[in-house]
């Protein structure tokens, strides 16, 4: 990912600390809209100028054209309390290679997915299965994308307490693997509604880990109980469903 500098000096009798607040609030805004990736980015103050280092998946991801109307406010407000203007431009990427997120000018699906350890966008393109910048989608919600993130952390939390294997793994295993429970429910809803908005097939990735997986291959859809294996591994999923929208792994277990 690309590595943003986000920065303002204050040219003001303005409480630093209250700049600061406003500061965070603004990077906070940011991450709603899509724009930055993860909750927790470097910030800092060092004498008149707060900075702030959060990662995007393009480079541009903060340019003015992706902003919505509460990162626009912020930013009025805070080059108001500090009579200077706030300083934007890229850094650095966080391995050479790295080329941005889904360009593809039509994906044939969405994939919903996450896990404990990923901060970008919990969106993927079936087509060249890079992430999709929230922001290039139509707004979710209230002018930015808050559920999808929701879900994205309530997911996370969920594969944290399965991979720390000490407390809740159980619940939390049967949480991301089965279609009926709470976090599924939430995710498929979601995928549903990106599908409405984009007119694109959104599909809901359903982990799967089993103690055996002598049988997994032949394992239907959980939902419809139809056959829904892929001829040929897709990425690196195995199972798909067109109907359900649902798509999954063999388990890694052996």
């Amino acid at each position: 990912m690309f590595i943003q500098e986000v920065s303002i000096e204050i040219n003001s009798n303005c409480s630093k600390d209250e700049v600061y607040q406003e500061f965070n609030l603004l990077m906070s805004f940011y991450r709603d809209n899509g724009q930055t990736q993860g909750r927790i980015e470097s910030q800092y103050i060092d004498k008149n100028k707060i900075t702030a280092l959060p990662y995007s998946l393009e480079n541009n991801s903060l340019a003015e054209e992706n902003n919505n109307v509460y990162v626009n406010k912020w930013i009025e407000k805070i080059q108001t309390l500090s009579n200077a203007l706030i300083s934007i431009k890229t850094i650095g990427k966080t391995m050479e290679d790295y080329n941005g997120c889904c360009t593809c000018e039509k994906s044939d699906f969405y994939i919903l997915i996450t896990n404990y350890v990923s901060i970008e966008s919990p969106v993927t393109c079936g087509n060249c299965n890079s992430n999709v910048a929230l922001y290039n989608l139509p707004t979710y919600y209230d002018f930015g994308y808050m559920p999808i993130l929701n879900w994205e952390t309530n997911y996370q939390s969920c594969d944290r307490l399965q991979m720390n294997c000490q407390v809740g793994e159980r619940w939390a295993l049967n949480q991301m693997q089965k279609t009926d429970s709470a976090l599924s429910k939430q995710g498929i809803q979601i995928c549903k509604r990106i599908e409405e908005l984009t007119k694109v097939p959104t599909y809901y990735f359903l982990y799967n880990y089993r103690k055996h997986k002598s049988s997994d291959d032949n394992r239907p859809c959980p939902i419809c109980n139809k056959k829904w294996n892929l001829k040929n591994r897709m990425h690196f999923y195995d199972f798909k469903c067109d109907d359900c929208r649902i798509i999954s792994t063999i388990s890694a277990n052996s």
